[in-house]
């Protein structure tokens, strides 16, 4: 069995799901993380992007594709089904996972440094005056309970819409598409993880409220410790 290497930050949503794939396929690996952003181009010239993978002497960039290519080293337990369309639909999903969490995790990650960049606003009577006289008076930015800015709101409300997606698809099953997790439940797994550690917005309270993916997540975890 050749010596198998995984190289990306440990909590990065696509780091998490190549290592379930390893674990729920019983392989020794090791985890290196990067210590500087030299890292990231000295183990993928190519784009600077991780998780890579050197396989014995191969070396594998991108996480769907690492998948890919351990189901093909390594096919027991599959990660995709035997059956054309269910193994298409798995892939499908895989891949909308990746995508559509990905997309919200940049807008969070947008709104979140331009709160950071935005000047305090200065308080005090004589500030109030100067205002007033610029004829451009300011008024504080409402927040939620949490603190949360405006533009957070909306993407709150849209994640817990793609999570109704997931418990809808999930539709009692213990996992996408068949009874052992595959390709797409590592993938949806590792965007749920991050949610739970607080990676999005409210993501603690999203998944509390849909306890299907509370379990989800458990069962996952079980097959994959």
């Amino acid at each position: 069995m050749p010596d198998i290497t995984l190289y990306g930050p440990r909590e990065t949503p696509f780091v998490s799901k190549v290592e379930r794939a390893l674990r729920l396929k019983k392989l020794d690996y090791e985890l290196v993380e990067p210590a500087s952003q030299e890292d990231y181009r000295r183990w993928n010239p190519e784009t600077g992007l991780l998780p890579v993978a050197r396989i014995g002497d191969e070396r594998v960039a991108d996480s769907t594709r690492i998948l890919e290519r351990l189901d093909q080293l390594f096919p027991e337990p599959p990660l995709l089904s035997a059956e054309p369309k269910l193994a298409e639909a798995q892939r499908r999903l895989e891949d909308w996972c990746d995508e559509t969490f990905f997309f919200y995790w940049l807008r969070w990650r947008r709104i979140f440094e331009a709160e950071a960049a935005r000047p305090p606003r200065k308080f005090g009577v004589l500030n109030w005056l100067a205002e007033l006289a610029s004829g451009r008076p300011s008024r504080p930015r409402a927040r939620s309970r949490d603190g949360l800015p405006p533009e957070a709101e909306d993407l709150v409300l849209e994640l817990g819409r793609r999570c109704d997606d997931l418990v809808n698809l999930l539709s009692g099953r213990p996992f996408f598409y068949a009874d052992r997790p595959g390709m797409a439940d590592l993938a949806v797994y590792a965007m749920l993880e991050t949610m739970r550690r607080g990676g999005l917005p409210r993501g603690p309270l999203l998944l509390a409220e849909r306890p299907p993916l509370v379990e989800f997540m458990q069962r996952v975890e079980a097959t994959t410790a």
